[in-house]
């Protein structure tokens, strides 16, 4: 973003070099624009330099700060790779749950996505709130194919499993590539036993070992 930011606009042969498919395939906002003192520049890359290099970009990464503003300003058609980083669990919520936000949009072209959930709150549904985001993800991106998701918090959570996969899911099962982190062995075997018989790369990250009543119905893995 930097590069853009600074040389479209300076002279045609700048402004030919920052458009070129090499800068723009890959946006990502989140190294520049970390607090809202940034909102000039995001309104400025949005509006006079966004419109001219949408058609080239494939990768987007950004934070809750710009994620509807980037969202709003651009028709992606090549976009593919969408990370959303710092996202608060409210707002994650809000995107992957209503039908009329811009990433549900996006949901049949998008194969990778990362989504980071920023839980800073011990409300009594926060939990349900985390199972229904990655649930809805699930069913929302029908050709996801490389999924990474996590969260961090300094709350220290209980036993609940955080994850909650029906035992016939309504999604495609196509995801090859999953990276999750886990509240505990019960959401490592819940996915197992989900409909994932395109998994071929399970990374998870557990943050509590004990023992566990679920069994493993897969037999396949």
């Amino acid at each position: 973003m930097d590069v853009l930011y600074s040389c479209i606009g300076v002279n045609k042969k700048l402004d030919r070099l920052a458009r070129d498919i090499t800068f723009t395939q890959s946006i990502n906002l989140v190294t520049t624009l970390s607090n809202e003192y940034d909102n000039s520049i995001l309104d400025r890359f949005c509006l006079l330099i966004l419109q001219r290099i949408q058609h080239n970009i494939q990768c987007l990464t950004f934070n809750s700060l710009s994620v509807e503003r980037v969202l709003r300003i651009g028709n992606y058609s090549k976009l593919h790779k969408l990370s959303l980083v710092n996202l608060p669990i409210e707002m994650a919520c809000h995107i992957f749950n209503d039908e009329s936000s811009l990433v549900y949009s996006l949901r049949q072209q998008i194969s990778h996505l990362t989504v980071t959930i920023n839980i800073d709150n011990i409300a009594e549904d926060i939990l349900e709130m985390f199972k229904n985001v990655f649930t809805n993800i699930f069913r929302m991106f029908k050709n996801l194919i490389d999924f990474n998701y996590s969260w961090y918090s300094h709350i220290w959570y209980s036993a609940t499993a955080f994850i909650d996969l029906p035992s016939r899911p309504c999604y495609a099962s196509n995801i090859s590539c999953l990276n999750v982190r886990l509240n505990n062995l019960n959401d490592c075997i819940c996915l197992l036993n989900a409909d994932l018989s395109q998994l071929h790369t399970f990374i998870v990250e557990i943050d509590r070992i004990s023992k566990t009543l679920m069994a493993l119905n897969n037999t396949e893995i």
